[in-house]
């Protein structure tokens, strides 16, 4: 085996056998490994019986799980689109308590701007000739003193207590 300074030529050529050794056998590289054919038993009828039905119950799991996630999907869109929907009844009211609320302020305005104390006075020293009460006009009451009652024929008494007892 001759020695290349610049390839290791050994490496291409096939390794000799070895006896006696412990060591793992190196397989050349591109030798391939035997492949070996192994064939299934064959199945009874029985047994392809039974394992139709487990694949018919799979498949009918497999069916009832994309059912039950369909129908679950559906359900979350149905509530989502009603969602929407009382959104938009909610926006819409809301809109309209705003036009109303407007409404009421410019209504108030309007009452107010009517019924102003300057036109009431106006009115009533116009239309109905009224005038503002002057101080010679008031009369002020005294309660402080005792109380009296004048009956119809001029009599006159003190005490309201007295007019219980002639009525008697």
């Amino acid at each position: 085996m001759a020695q290349n300074t610049r390839y290791n030529i050994e490496l291409f050529e096939p390794a000799a056998p070895r006896t006696a050794s412990t060591a793992p056998k190196i397989r050349p590289k591109n030798s391939r490994p035997e492949l070996k054919v192994l064939e299934k038993p064959r199945m009874t009828a029985a047994q392809i019986k039974a394992q139709n039905a487990r694949s018919l119950r799979n498949t009918l799991k497999i069916i009832a799980v994309a059912g039950i996630c369909l129908f679950f999907f559906a359900i979350v869109i149905y509530s989502t689109l009603q969602l929407d929907e009382i959104n938009r009844d909610i926006a819409s009211v809301d809109q309209k308590i705003s036009i109303a609320k407007s409404e009421k302020v410019r209504l108030d305005m309007e009452l107010d701007s009517i019924i102003s104390m300057d036109k009431v006075e106006d009115y009533a020293a116009n239309t109905l000739g009224m005038s503002k009460v002057q101080d010679y006009q008031v009369v002020y009451i005294d309660l402080s003193s005792s109380d009296r009652v004048i009956m119809a024929g001029g009599k006159e008494t003190e005490d309201a207590n007295v007019i219980k007892s002639e009525n008697k």
